[in-house]
């Protein structure tokens, strides 16, 4: 059995990453917000690093990450594992059947790149979030928030003396204040 799919004309795409090439040939990609990836062409694998924390969260990101290369047939499903490092996981790139047509590093890249595209509006939400709670904590409506002499003040209000020997009536042991 044989399947031929050509595309006329061919693919010609250009993606901007903010990436860099390390002294052995691989590509550095940090784009993301929770990991970091590298690219190996003489090592044919891809790498997913934690950027700063290590948690579900960051695991949650790898698994997504590494599903969506499987999907787009990139790398090896069956080669996902934890990398060397703590808190990375890592896979295979797939070889191409004719590597006059189609880089693996390449499409490994171009996938990447769909990747971050499709994980965008997520981080853009959570980035708005905390921007709009940042703005709520530090410069309150009127509704929310008191001016100074408001609210009077007492002595003292509620008790908040909580250790033996404490009344909060007449003092510590009994004695007013």
């Amino acid at each position: 059995m044989s399947i031929n799919i050509t595309v006329e004309p061919a693919i010609d795409a250009v993606v901007e990453l903010k990436a860099r090439k390390s002294l052995d040939g691989d590509i550095m990609i940090f784009d993301h917000p929770e990991i970091d990836i590298v690219v190996s062409g003489k090592k044919n694998k891809i790498l997913a690093l934690s950027k700063e924390q290590y948690g579900d969260h960051v695991y949650a990101t790898q698994s997504r990450f590494f599903e969506f290369l499987s999907k787009k047939g990139v790398i090896d499903t069956a080669s996902i594992r934890g990398g060397n490092v703590y808190g990375s996981l890592e896979g295979m790139l797939l070889e191409s059947v004719s590597p006059e047509e189609s880089d693996p590093v390449q499409s490994a890249i171009y996938s990447i790149a769909k990747f971050f595209h499709e994980e965008a509006p997520y981080y853009q939400s959570v980035q708005r979030y905390e921007m709009e709670l940042e703005q709520e904590l530090l410069e309150p409506d009127d509704e929310d928030s008191t001016e100074l002499g408001e609210v009077p003040h007492e002595k003292r209000k509620g008790n908040n003396a909580d250790y033996a020997g404490y009344n909060a009536a007449y003092g510590l042991y009994g004695i007013y204040e």
